[in-house]
């Protein structure tokens, strides 16, 4: 498995998640910005119907944008709740590995090949027994 330290990619996204919340900070303070959290999620989801458009017109370019604009808006809504968005999504990233390794112990007990369904059922399974452990 590559060393992540050396992933310039690693390097770039965190920089880029920085000047995000430089520059949403910035508008904040000029008055440019949200009243409440929950107005950001408005605006994340007028931001996924948008990437839902490009997409059902295949555009590409256009679908890579409006993820651009997911993701500026999902910045922001980290920064209305004081939530550090690199902190946060490591966390989703280190959920969705835990989940998938218990996934693959399932799967390989079933023989190593399963349908789609069965892999949902079985992904549905891990969540529920995680939930219940905490």
């Amino acid at each position: 498995m590559p060393d992540s330290r050396n992933n310039p990619m690693d390097a770039a996204s965190t920089d880029v998640v920085r000047r995000a919340m430089e520059i949403s900070t910035q508008a904040a303070m000029l008055g440019f910005d949200w009243a409440e959290p929950r107005d950001v999620l408005d605006k994340l989801g007028e931001e996924l119907d948008e990437v839902r458009c490009a997409l059902d017109q295949k555009a590409r370019e256009d679908v890579t944008e409006e993820i651009g604009d997911l993701f500026f808006a999902l910045v922001n809504f980290c920064r209305k709740m004081q939530i550090d968005p690199g902190r946060a999504f490591e966390r989703g990233v280190q959920k969705f590995e835990r989940r998938f390794r218990s996934l693959s112990v399932l799967i390989a007990g079933r023989g190593g090949e399963v349908s789609a369904q069965v892999l949902d059922d079985l992904w549905q399974q891990v969540k529920k027994g995680e939930r219940h452990e905490q």
